[in-house]
């Protein structure tokens, strides 16, 4: 009679070997169950790795124009809300200055031009407000702040209409000042980029401009209103009564008239931040579509996976029955 048998230390290294094997099985099984996604990659795609490259490729473009979508309508946002600022103060204030002598109220031209002066303040700081560090409204420039401080601006105009000794002339200067190209205002108190910032892309060969400068001509027309009707109260100036009341009568019809290029430019922004809005919903949509694709690329059956993880725990139970048997295996048994 002829007996097959192997030694007790390759039947020790089979055992482990099958227990290794079983465990590795588990292992994988379990993390593809928990992720929904196979462990080996090759063997799913039978090594033809190319759609699945153009996908993450396409991935990675869409994580990337989402995220300028996003950095865009940060941008767009704070912009709206400075503008939406600087307009509703130029209201109030244009609604004060056109009831000095109109009213017994009380109301007098010194204290509307020193509302004038704290409007001034504060539409020079959401002119000079910045996202992550750079100011929105300096065009190409990174660094600096379009404008100059309300005190520069101020003395600048106080030295450009020192030689006025009427409400015209006051007026005439200040043209000069804001509106001739080289003069003061582009000289002394726009210190942003002379060209836009750079558009933002959105995906999809769709771009958008965010071209709002400070020294756009509607602004530039609001903040020499408002300057027009805080100097209207200042006392270096050789003005008459009258004429500081024309100057502030003036001052507030042009800040009325002015609204509407505020208008403009905010309407602008907002068809800007519209496209955005649209782009993000799009590059949302196209992120979700590559990530399913992805998905059934290198999904499991998790009904399959699961079978077999329970196959191959049975299996591992198995190998430790059988090794718990042998050890305790000795002559005695077969006497």
């Amino acid at each position: 009679m002829m007996f097959n048998a192997i030694g007790d230390l390759a039947q020790s290294l089979s055992m482990r070997r099958q227990n290794a094997s079983a465990q590795a099985d588990i292992m994988r099984l379990t993390a593809e169950l928990s992720s929904g996604q196979v462990s080996d990659v090759s063997s799913q795609l039978n090594g033809s790795f190319g759609q699945l490259s153009d996908i993450e490729n396409r991935m990675a473009l869409n994580a990337a124009q989402r995220t300028a979508s996003v950095e865009a309508s940060t941008l767009a946002g704070t912009m709206q809300g400075s503008l939406e600022m600087v307009q509703n103060r130029v209201t109030d204030l244009a609604g004060r200055a056109l009831t000095i002598g109109q009213t017994d109220d009380g109301t007098s031209p010194k204290l509307v031009a020193a509302a004038a002066r704290g409007t001034l303040d504060s539409v020079i700081s959401a002119l000079n407000g910045s996202v992550a560090g750079r100011p929105i409204f300096a065009g190409n420039s990174v660094v600096a702040s379009p404008l100059a401080g309300a005190d520069e601006l101020m003395a600048a105009a106080r030295s450009a209409v020192s030689g006025a000794n009427d409400a015209a002339g006051v007026i005439a200067a200040l043209d000069t000042f804001f509106d001739a190209a080289g003069g003061g205002f582009e000289t002394l108190i726009y210190q942003g980029g002379r060209n836009d910032m750079a558009p933002s892309r959105l995906g999809g060969g769709e771009e958008v401009s965010l071209s709002i400068r400070a020294d756009d001509p509607a602004i530039r027309t609001v903040l020499k209103d408002i300057v027009s009707a805080a100097l209207s109260g200042d006392d270096t100036l050789a003005l008459t009564g009258a004429e500081r009341v024309s100057l502030m009568r003036g001052s507030a019809a042009s800040m009325t008239a002015g609204l509407d290029g505020l208008t403009g430019l905010r309407a602008d922004l907002g068809f800007a931040e519209e496209r955005i809005d649209q782009s993000i919903s799009r590059n949302s949509a196209e992120h979700t579509s590559l990530k399913m694709a992805r998905g059934d690329l290198l999904s499991v059956d998790l009904f399959e996976t699961a079978s077999a993880l329970e196959q191959a725990q049975l299996r591992l139970e198995t190998i430790y029955t059988l090794t718990a048997r042998t050890s305790r295996l000795n002559l005695v048994n077969f006497l």
